[in-house]
């Protein structure tokens, strides 16, 4: 008996299905995720090398197993944008931050073809594959009636799909798309950076390439803060003290920009200003990782490596082909974010502080210390800002800390309240002026630790009296809370 008759049936579903999608340097794709990991890696691979290179053959090989898995399991495979979301047979997909990448480029070519996505009717072999390439990545051809033609020309059993229309959306549909959005742009904005600053010997090409590309998301997320700044600061309460790099990299920049916009800068302000607090701490990528992860207090050797770290931020950004005002700006900030307002901190220079390396201390400390790390516990937000309030004229400049507190607001986002009814809540919404600086929008949160409703604190009974009012605020460890969690799911995203 053949080892082939010997095993035993297993049915694959899309569920259950596991495929290497793309080559060697991929993580394992599960589920129906492994539809987009399929399809991504080979028209992306499509687009960089001819259609008889080697590095094709893999990704062709896995398209080609993925369609004869799924399509003989569950009959066919349709994978549908709309509104920002994949669909893999009418399943949305959750995606990781590493994902949200992948997607946006997904959605970047559907969208420079006119396509919605795409049905697969019957099984694709490599030569099929290999037709399929022909008709839609290899062409000049952006038009979906002339693309669809040359796909039935060629007799494969794969229809393209129109995008889905929209259709009126309810205000609540918008402020959650919205919020989605803005989830989608920040993830974006932290994998292109952990892709950046992974390598120390990326090639100049690639550099400049992935640069760009942050360029234009920090432009994406100043156009989502003028357009709604409550929204836009709702992500700025994502933390993780595994990735934290990456992730205060990101955060720095919302929380800046935020703190721009109220200063009155201009858009093109903002986008540099955001750039500056993106690349502050670019340098600590040089430092030893027992060192940054030390538990305890660091020795004065270690000291001096950590406080090295500005001139290698800026000896990182001097290594660029030009320069503009921008590029300028980001080495100023990295060189001055740890200067304070009264001229101690390091390096020792005696110039002041530019606006821009003011606004990043503020940001960069409110963010550090509401995070996780070895040597300490998080803080609470609002015990953060007490904390700054008080270092406010040495360390912080006292007039952009008066702005940053009205920004956030007394009970920034992710601090958890317990109400005068008893019950508790995770600020989602909050800052402003008037009543609203005291009084934000929460998400309710169970027995169960789970999100219930919301509740805005500024709402009043018929007898003119507020409806609820905040007691105190409560340390989320001691509840198993994870406001990063409650966030995500409050914006329709997964944690």
């Amino acid at each position: 008996m053949s080892d082939e008759t010997a095993r035993p049936t297993q049915k694959v579903t899309i569920d259950n299905l596991s495929l290497r999608a793309g080559g060697d340097e991929v993580a394992v794709a599960t589920g129906p995720n492994v539809v987009m990991h399929t399809w991504f890696h080979l028209f992306r691979t499509a687009m960089i090398h001819a259609i008889d290179n080697q590095a094709l053959q893999r990704p062709i090989s896995a398209m080609a197993e993925m369609t004869q898995t799924l399509v003989n399991r569950e009959g066919r495979v349709s994978f549908q944008a709309k509104d920002k979301s994949l669909f893999v047979n009418g399943e949305k997909l959750r995606l990781s931050s590493d994902e949200y990448e992948l997607a946006s480029e997904i959605f970047e070519f559907f969208e420079e073809r006119g396509i919605g996505g795409f049905s697969i009717e019957g099984a694709l072999d490599a030569k099929a594959v290999r037709s399929l390439l022909s008709a839609l990545v290899y062409t000049n051809e952006r038009q979906f009636e002339k693309l669809e033609s040359a796909i039935k020309s060629a007799s494969l059993p794969f229809r393209l799909n129109k995008p889905m229309g929209a259709g009126k959306k309810s205000k609540a549909e918008i402020q959650l798309e919205r919020r989605s959005y803005t989830f989608f742009t920040y993830s974006k904005l932290i994998v292109l950076y952990r892709t950046l600053v992974s390598s120390k010997t990326l090639p100049g090409a690639q550099r400049g390439f992935l640069m760009k590309k942050i360029a234009r998301t920090v432009q994406a997320l100043v156009d989502v803060c003028l357009e709604d700044d409550h929204t836009f600061l709702t992500v700025s309460a994502v933390k993780s003290g595994e990735a934290y790099a990456a992730h205060h990299a990101a955060n720095v920049a919302i929380l800046s920009i935020a703190l721009g916009e109220k200063l009155g800068l201009s858009k093109v302000e903002l986008a540099d200003l955001g750039m500056g607090a993106v690349f502050h701490d670019v340098g600590l990528q040089n430092c030893p990782a027992d060192v940054m992860m030390k538990p305890g207090p660091l020795d004065s050797g270690e000291r001096q490596q950590i406080e090295q770290h500005p001139m290698r931020s800026v000896e990182y950004l001097l290594n660029q082909k030009s320069f503009n005002k921008s590029g300028l700006s980001q080495i100023v900030v990295a060189f001055e974010h740890h200067r304070n307002f009264d001229g101690t901190g390091y390096p020792t220079v005696r110039r002041k502080p530019d606006l821009f390396s003011r606004i990043v201390t503020i940001a960069d400390a409110y963010d550090a210390l509401t995070t996780q790390r070895p040597w300490r516990n998080a803080l609470m937000p609002d015990e953060t800002l007490g904390r700054m309030t008080h270092e406010a004229g040495r360390r912080f400049d006292p007039e952009l800390m008066k702005v940053f507190v009205n920004t956030l607001g007394l009970y920034p986002i992710g601090t958890l309240v317990r109400l005068d009814t008893g019950e508790m809540g995770l600020v989602i919404y909050g800052g402003g002026e008037g009543e609203r600086l005291g009084r934000p929008i929460i998400a309710l949160i169970g027995n169960d630790g789970k999100m219930g409703g919301t509740a805005d604190l500024a709402e009043r009974t018929p007898a003119g009296t507020y409806r609820w009012s905040i007691t105190m605020t409560e340390d989320p460890k001691k509840f198993g809370i994870q406001p990063s969690g409650v966030i995500a799911a409050s914006a329709g995203v997964g944690d």
